[in-house]
């Protein structure tokens, strides 16, 4: 397969999957949220001493969705950490009480539907702009042979 052709593939398949991460948008929260809610959480001074030894040192930021809500507490399945030095540790949905007085500011993730959109259009329109320039199929076309140069006759 010609390595334009495989750019082609390879450009196509990104291009499907990017609409399934979707662009979303943190908003502050302002009431309970409900169970299932994407939370992002900004530690204070506080909670980084208080869950240091859970989480790690420096801990900045916990991402998780939210399992019960409670008066004083986040109960958590952690997603990821990030930390004051901007390094980023994945976690697989542990489970994590964070109080609330630990929390400098708490926020929610909402999928945004006018930057999906956007989104979306960009692709559709490198995907129409890739088809219109590439043949992934590989052949069909007939290659142009350009005509012999005259001959020099009388």
């Amino acid at each position: 397969m010609p390595a334009r052709t495989r750019r082609g593939w390879t450009v196509l398949v990104l291009a499907g999957l990017s609409p399934l991460a979707g662009c979303y948008v943190n908003r502050p929260v302002t009431t309970a949220p409900a169970p299932g809610t994407t939370l992002v959480l900004d530690l204070s001074d506080r909670g980084r001493v208080a869950l240091g030894d859970r989480i790690g040192q420096s801990a900045a930021t916990i991402e998780g969705v939210l399992q019960s809500p409670g008066d004083t507490v986040y109960q958590l399945r952690v997603s990821s950490v990030t930390y004051l030095n901007g390094r980023n540790n994945r976690w697989s949905g542990e489970s994590l009480t964070v109080p609330l007085s630990l929390v400098s500011r708490a926020r929610y993730r909402e999928l945004s539907r006018s930057r999906t959109t956007a989104v979306g259009v960009g692709i559709a329109a490198a995907i129409v702009a890739l088809f219109a320039n590439t043949n992934f199929l590989g052949g069909g076309g007939v290659e142009k042979v350009p005509p012999p140069p005259p001959t020099g006759g009388t």
